[in-house]
This record gives C-alpha cells, structure tokens and sequence, in this order.
C-alpha cells in the first residue's frame, strides 16, 4: 500500500478523522467520499498543507472555511455532493489547483477571486443554484472545462467566458439560459452543449456549427419556464410564435431592410477604440470615465461584426439578421449582427443561397 496515499471513502466517519494529523508529513492524498463528513476543520487545514489531491465528495459539509487556502499545495479539490453554500474568497489563493469539483451544492454564486486560479483547468458546477457567474471568471486563463448543467436560476453567461484561450468544453444544458453569445473562441472550443435550454427563443449564428448534429430534437420554447429578468431587448419574429429575447446592452437594434440610420454613435466609436487598444485593463479608467461605459468595457463587446473580415465589436448599436436555413423542416431561427447595412448586405449577398432572411420588428 502506498503509504502517501489514503483511502478512507465509506468508513461511516462522522468528523473529520484526527488520526490524520499523524501521518500529515506523509500524505499526499486523501479520499474521504461518502462519509457523514459536517465540516473542514482549521487544525486540517493548518496541518495538511502537502496534500496535492483531497476528495470529500459525498458528506455533509456546509461550507468550505477560510483557512483552505493554506492549504497551499492542492491541484485538485472534490467537494461535490455536499450541502455548501457558498465559497470563501480565499480559495482564490489555491494557485496550483488545477480541477475543482462543486456539483450538486446548494452554491447561488462564486467569489469574484476565483479568476485567481490561473492554473484550474477543469470546474465543474453542475446540480447548484447559481443565478450568475461572475466576469472574473473569464481571467482563468487555463481553464479548458467548464461544467454548468442543471443550475435552474442561471440565466446567462458572461460573453467573456466562452472566449477564454484554453476552452474547449463547456456544458450548460437545462438551465434557464435566455441568451447565448455572439462571440465564442472557435479556436479552442471543440464541444459546446448548450442547446437543451428550453427558455432559448434564438441561436446566434456562430455557434451554429456546435447545433447542427441536433437540429431534429430543438424543442419550442416551453413559456412556463422562461423568467422575466430585466437584461433584455424583445423582438417579434413573424416565423415564430415567441417574442425573441436580446441582450439590453444593444440600446440600438435596426433592420438592414428597413432603416436608413447607421449604427456608429460616439458611445459605440468610443467604446470600440477602448476595447482594441485594450483600456479595460487600465484600473486608472475607472475613474475616469462614467461608471456604465467602465462596466460595459470591462464587460466586452456582445458581438464582433458577422460580415468577414470586418469583426468590428458591437457594444450597443447593431443591424440584426435572423434567418434559418433553407431546406431544414424544422424551424431553428438564427440570430446574426453586424456593425453596419453595408456589413449586412454583403453577408447576405454571399449567403443567400443557404439562409433564408426572416422578418422583424422590435417589440
């Protein structure tokens, strides 16, 4: 038996066994799964401090105390199918975790310094109650795997998220997501399961590549379902019997068919000149500049222009192209925005072969 590691998973311990406190120069990892485990005490935290993998998946532990982070040589931390609620700020000093399991909690939210952990590679949250993800999240620069299925509250995710460099998985079925991005990491991302949210009433046209093996099994949108959160522009679509849902950050929306007007206000200039020279990072703007236009920056564009090789970013002002694809029987409408009518029309000219164009009208 290797003596660095210890398996006592299914060993009925009702506290933390103190018997580790004699082997603690020793071991280096301990599986403790399916106990009746209520807390992390600090004397394990304070004497544990060369474990590389800790397992406590299946207790009863409400909450995962401040002095985890000294545990300060962790790459991989099970907590999953516990009782917590919440995480300390702290874990953001874990720096050499690499996997971090929290499924099926009761968590309604993370600690903004979880974008500390540049070194976390897989996350996975599925089976909580969150309601958001904080934009922080997206400064995990090595994550690859992200796991979100079955948090029923969550409504949407930061665009930033899905242009993280490393991604290539990322799950997020049987939420209550409203919105999808506009802008994803096509470099990286190789699988993408997001389309099981029954509350989508469009699919923006860069992922569409991720749906089409599924196109037959998109269910309607099933209304009981849908909250009514205030982050949304509406729009009816004459192909479908639901009001399609936006993000309200695009204060301006116009049909390429209809309106003259251009998109290109100095809000829209500006924020786009900031956002290439990178001026987000600048802590100094805050203070500068009002607090929405920090908020907005900092937050990303919602969309680059779809007219290549344009890729303008879209902060507020688009022209909105829905359309679905001709000869699918079923109805799978697809959102796409550009920076400009010229932008539009030109896509268009060069798609028109395989999309059809749909009306619209804002709500």
């Amino acid at each position: 038996m290797n003596s660095t590691i210890l398996h006592w998973s299914y060993r009925d311990f009702r506290q933390m066994p103190e018997e580790l406190t004699s082997c603690s120069d020793e071991v280096v990892e301990v599986y403790l799964k399916e106990n009746f485990i209520p807390a992390i005490p600090r004397w394990f935290c304070e004497q544990m401090s060369r474990l590389t993998f800790l397992c406590l998946a299946g207790n009863l532990i409400t909450y995962v105390p401040e002095e985890i982070s000294l545990l300060i040589n962790l790459e991989s931390l099970d907590v999953s199918q516990n009782v917590v609620e919440a995480l300390p700020k702290s874990v953001g000093k874990l720096q050499r975790l690499i996997r971090l399991k929290l499924s099926e909690n009761k968590l309604t939210g993370l600690p903004k310094e979880i974008g500390q952990l540049q070194n976390l590679e897989i996350l996975e949250l599925s089976k909580n109650r969150l309601t958001e993800l904080p934009i922080e999240m997206s400064h995990c620069l090595g994550l690859q795997e992200l796991i979100l299925d079955d948090n029923y509250f969550l409504c949407r995710i930061p665009t930033k998220v899905f242009t993280m460099p490393q991604i290539t998985y990322l799950s997020a079925e049987r939420c209550n997501l409203l919105l999808l991005p506009f802008i994803v990491n096509t470099d990286s991302l190789e699988f993408v399961k997001l389309f099981k949210n029954y509350t989508l009433t469009h699919y923006p046209m860069v992922l569409e590549r991720f749906m089409q093996p599924n196109y037959d099994q998109f269910n309607a949108v099933q209304q009981n379902r849908t909250l009514k959160p205030f982050y949304y522009q509406r729009v009816r679509c004459d192909a479908s019997s639901q009001n399609l849902i936006f993000p309200a950050e695009l204060v301006t929306i116009l049909d390429r068919r209809k309106s003259l007007q251009m998109p290109g206000s100095l809000v829209e200039i500006a924020l786009r000149r900031c956002s290439i020279a990178k001026w987000s990072r600048c802590a100094s703007l805050k203070d500068c500049i009002p607090s929405e236009l920090y908020a907005r920056l900092r937050s990303g564009p919602v969309a680059t222009c779809a007219s290549i090789p344009c890729s303008n970013g879209i902060f507020s002002e688009c022209v909105l192209g829905l359309v679905k694809r001709k000869k699918q029987a079923r109805l799978v409408v697809l959102s796409v925005l550009f920076c400009s009518k010229l932008c539009a029309d030109l896509w268009f000219q060069y798609n028109c072969d395989v999309f059809e164009e749909l009306s619209w009208a804002l709500v």
